[in-house]
């Protein structure tokens, strides 16, 4: 059951409240999702909460009670054409929340206005309008297909124009339909970051320090005295390298490097500091 314990151990090392399945297309493997489903319901109790994103390619009756009996709260649906459509009315007949996620186009207001009116007159009582966002693999077919990118690089320029628009257009007409705009820089800058955050406290070692959702530490090398001393005072972690310690300990020693790394089980170093430099400009900030 190793990938069972995979999936708990990482839920458990990101101190998760829930979590998102997501694909691809997640009903391509439905007996995968559902195993996954029970096993977090099974071990983190009914109140951890689980939603799936899907374009509704695959969803019937069957699979919907299948996924309801496992124990999901709440389904995403990605409108893609009129089988999305059919499959959200199957979706909007059973217990779980339903939501309608899609990115937003530049140049497409006037088709997306239309399909959120369609969304209020069925019962959708809340849409998600994601910011469309640039990646290395999407940069080259969005480019062939005119679009701008942001200053930024994270996202097409002109989907947010377009998400305001509709905002806009769903107060000013009365909608009961409640709906919300993702910009790509929240999901960069807050949502990943207190990811990485919360699993760095979850997973953060004796000798780490938690930095801005980053973990870091001091590595010192063999052959000083005042170094030994440290290990022989469960102070330092002897490694087949040198020694590991916290950071803290850095103007005792005063040689060494400070490792930044992604609180990733094995660590992602990203960064690294001679121990003078990252010396300097703590004290230059402490002046500040």
């Amino acid at each position: 059951m190793r990938g069972r314990n995979d999936l708990l151990c990482e839920v458990a090392a990101s101190l998760s409240q829930g979590v998102g399945i997501t694909g691809g297309e997640p009903l391509e493997v439905l007996d995968r999702v559902l195993w996954a489903i029970k096993s977090l319901k099974d071990v983190f109790g009914s109140k951890f909460h689980i939603h799936l994103y899907t374009s509704g390619y695959k969803l019937d009756m069957k699979t919907l009670s299948l996924l309801e009996n496992a124990g999901l709260d709440e389904i995403r649906v990605h409108i893609t054409s009129q089988r999305s459509l059919n499959a959200l009315r199957i979706a909007l007949n059973s217990s779980l929340d339903v939501v309608v996620e899609n990115p937003v186009l530049p140049g497409e207001s006037a088709r997306l206005l239309e399909l959120i009116k369609e969304l209020d007159s069925i019962g959708v009582k809340y849409v998600n309008l994601n910011e469309l966002e640039v990646s290395d693999l999407n940069l080259q077919p969005f480019l062939l297909r005119g679009l701008k990118i942001n200053p930024d690089g994270r996202s097409v320029a002109g989907s947010r124009e377009v998400a305001m628009y509709i905002i806009n257009q769903v107060r000013d007409l009365g909608m009961d339909i409640s709906v919300h705009y993702c910009p790509a820089a929240y999901k960069d800058l807050h949502q990943y970051r207190m990811r990485l955050s919360r699993r760095a406290r979850g997973t953060r070692r004796v000798f780490e320090d938690v930095v801005d959702g980053l973990v870091r530490w001091l590595e010192l090398e063999l052959g000083s005295k005042l170094v030994e001393e440290l290990w022989v005072k469960d102070l330092a972690i002897r490694t087949y390298e040198g020694f590991i310690t916290h950071h803290k300990l850095s103007k005792l020693v005063r040689s060494g490097r400070i490792i930044e790394a992604l609180p990733l089980t094995p660590r992602k170093p990203l960064n690294e500091f001679p121990l003078n430099e990252f010396l300097n400009d703590e004290e230059a900030d402490s002046t500040l």
